[in-house]
């Protein structure tokens, strides 16, 4: 196992340094890049739930604002709301799909 040493003071050494003895073993090193890689991979799953939350939020607050607009607006806007519906069930539609493939690794 080879040993690693940091400078002093050395921004790095507090996040390497797992149990503080000034010494960074690969053991420590290997264990910093998952907890990265970890944390990484969380960060990026918490973005996609909350855009796809949003989503479907949006979704629901454009459904219930038609029943309060006037039917020649809801006509005009009927070309638009039909996108609109397709490209959020899209959004959601990828977020679960893509959540179900990860859980299957």
């Amino acid at each position: 196992m080879t040993q690693k040493k940091f400078e002093r003071d050395s921004k790095f050494a507090s996040d390497w340094d797992l149990d503080g003895d000034g010494l960074v073993s690969d053991a420590e090193v290997e264990s910093s890049k998952q907890i990265k890689q970890t944390e990484t991979e969380l960060r990026r799953h918490l973005a996609q739930l909350r855009m796809a939350r949003f989503t479907l939020a949006a979704m629901g607050a454009f459904t219930l604002a038609m029943f309060f607009i006037p039917l020649e607006r809801v006509e005009a806007l009927a070309d638009i709301s039909n996108l609109f519906y397709i490209s959020g069930a899209g959004i959601v539609g990828a977020y679960m799909g893509f959540t179900t493939l990860g859980g299957k690794k």
